[in-house]
């Protein structure tokens, strides 16, 4: 054998032992985050601000319809009635396509408004839930802290050992009442037995 395979080998052996020794060090808890979050007054108090949003959002949205509505009526009752001249007619059709345009700005922009306010106002808790999963994490010796289902409710964990499912941990120390029973209708429901 030459030094350059020894070398090699000899590399891979030590780490071989390192990744082995590194393996018993490594403790992994999961939790099911919006689980926890279904169960925080704070995002129920948030919910309950962006609904009012959206309502205030789809009075203006209502309101802006039913003046172009309005506008059309108006166009279409003239249009029928032969009382428009073509440039009467072309200038109307401009501002029905600008009303159009208008209603279709407003409604983008009333969407990322309600986004932007959702993120504000989720942010600190988030922020709060994340300081405490690490709290968690450190107090109990974890090395990471998965999520056990995506935000969509599909499950990324699909077997784990309940002694290493920390939601209830997070929950008390959040101070959340830990439900018992039956867990809410939804896709973040875990699944028995992770």
């Amino acid at each position: 054998m030459n030094f350059r395979t020894i070398s090699i080998a000899l590399v891979m052996v030590v780490m071989a032992f390192t990744v082995k020794a590194q393996d018993k060090d490594v403790k992994i808890g999961y939790t099911n985050i919006e689980l926890i979050l279904i169960y925080m007054p704070d995002v129920k108090d948030v919910e309950k601000q962006i609904s009012s949003i959206q309502q205030n959002m789809a009075k203006q949205m209502q309101t802006k319809e039913a003046y172009a509505q309005q506008k059309l009526q108006e166009y279409m009752t003239a249009a029928e009635a032969g009382t428009l001249s073509d440039e009467d007619k072309k200038t109307k059709e401009e501002e029905l396509m600008k009303l159009d345009g208008e209603l279709q700005k407003f409604a983008e922009d009333a969407e990322m408004e309600i986004i932007k306010q959702r993120e504000k106002l989720l942010g600190p808790i988030l922020d709060r839930l994340q300081e405490t999963i690490d709290q968690v994490a450190e107090e109990n010796a974890y090395t990471y802290i998965l999520n056990q289902t995506t935000s969509g409710g599909v499950s990324t964990i699909l077997f784990g050992p309940e002694q290493n499912d920390v939601t209830e941990m997070v929950m008390k120390k959040l101070g959340i009442e830990i439900p018992t029973g039956e867990m809410p209708e939804t896709e973040l429901k875990p699944e028995s037995g992770k």
